[in-house]
């Protein structure tokens, strides 16, 4: 027996599909839009947000090929154009995307400062691949995070005739003199003291004194972990999702950072030098908390950078946490990415000039 679709049934599955086509066409745009808005806004402060901020913001391009098919097949050409506003906040706000206009500035005729940051992730090969790449770069300012302190005598060793500075995780190396060094007390929590994690050096260089603060606020892996659990469907199946436990921690752990990135932010501000805070700031783009705090300093990548910056995990990366920033007495004139190394992270490299006159 052959079963036939009356004419009419046709036309109502058509126009339904139609109908669902250019709400896809039309919600995804503003869905996105709404995403970059809580991310930027929100942030940290809830636990949804500070997880989705450290996914791979690919997963919001997931739709776009099936809306675009659904919309070639039933949609209209003018909600299709609609989908180009879905590219650009997906490639620009989202993916971080820098098309490298910054660049075209005249370069400057006066002195340069050659900075080099690198997270070496404890590695024993890290201050190797340092050295290295502080080398091809023509480093004269060398920071490094998560270095071993038992590794402290052979880095010395490895950057011999430099000046040289050690403090825990947080290492410098520079060709310019250190006039003062500044190691801040712990903070004081309601649970009990952590580490304000930075250190900041006084640099004597050629473009005046300038306030170096290497820096490091607490991952983010912990409370992620928590969030994480057992799985997503597991943490669903059994409440803990929406039950408010597993999203303690990961708030308890945004808060520990809020307040270290906020005491650098103070330190920095407070200077009257030119100022680089530099390091693996654990910050992604569109946190608020970058721009809360360090929304008005100066992005090395931003103004001398091209593409997406991504600096972890360095095999595949997919974030951009690993930072160089100015204030407006500095401006990067160069910018690039390390390659690949025994850390999980690569290294940062910006070329920063004078911007303004010492007062």
């Amino acid at each position: 027996m052959t079963i036939r679709i009356q004419p009419a049934a046709r036309r109502g599955a058509a126009s339904m599909l139609r109908w669902w086509t250019a709400v896809c066409l039309t919600a995804y745009p503003l869905a996105l839009a709404g995403v970059i808005a809580a991310l930027r806004f929100v942030g940290e402060r809830w636990w949804v947000t500070l997880t989705a901020l450290y996914l791979p913001r690919i997963a919001f391009a997931l739709p776009l090929p099936f809306i675009l098919l659904a919309g070639y097949f039933w949609g209209s050409r003018r909600l299709m154009l609609l989908q180009t506003v879905s590219v650009v906040l997906l490639l620009f706000p989202l993916a971080g995307l820098n098309p490298g206009l910054g660049r075209l500035r005249p370069a400057t005729a006066g002195p340069v400062l050659r900075v080099m940051s690198f997270n070496i992730a404890f590695g024993s090969q890290g201050v190797a691949a340092a050295l290295s790449q502080a080398r091809e770069f023509g480093a004269d300012i060398v920071l490094l995070q998560d270095a071993q302190v038992a590794a402290e005598p052979r880095r010395r060793a490895m950057f011999a005739g430099w000046h040289v500075s050690s403090d825990g995780e947080f290492f410098l190396a520079t060709r310019f003199e250190i006039r003062a060094s500044h190691v801040p007390a712990d903070l004081t929590y309601p649970q009990g003291t952590g580490g304000a994690h930075y250190v900041q050096h006084t640099l004597a260089t050629p473009a005046g004194l300038v306030d170096v603060l290497n820096v490091h606020p607490t991952s983010p892996r912990a409370g992620l972990e928590e969030v994480r659990g057992n799985g997503l469907r597991d943490e669903i199946l059994s409440g803990r999702l929406f039950t408010g436990k597993a999203s303690k921690p990961a708030e308890w752990n945004a808060f520990r950072r809020r307040r270290q990135v906020a005491g650098i932010a103070e330190r920095a501000q407070a200077s009257r030098n030119a100022v680089i805070v530099a390091g693996d700031t654990n910050l992604p783009d569109l946190s608020w908390m970058l721009g809360e705090y360090l929304g008005g300093h100066r992005d090395a990548f931003r103004q001398a950078g091209f593409g997406f910056g991504y600096t972890f995990p360095a095999k595949r990366p997919w974030l951009r946490i690993d930072r160089i920033l100015t204030n407006d007495r500095l401006r990067a004139i160069e910018f690039r990415v390390g390659g690949v190394t025994s850390s999980d992270h690569r290294a940062v490299f910006a070329v920063l000039a004078a911007d303004s006159p010492a007062p």
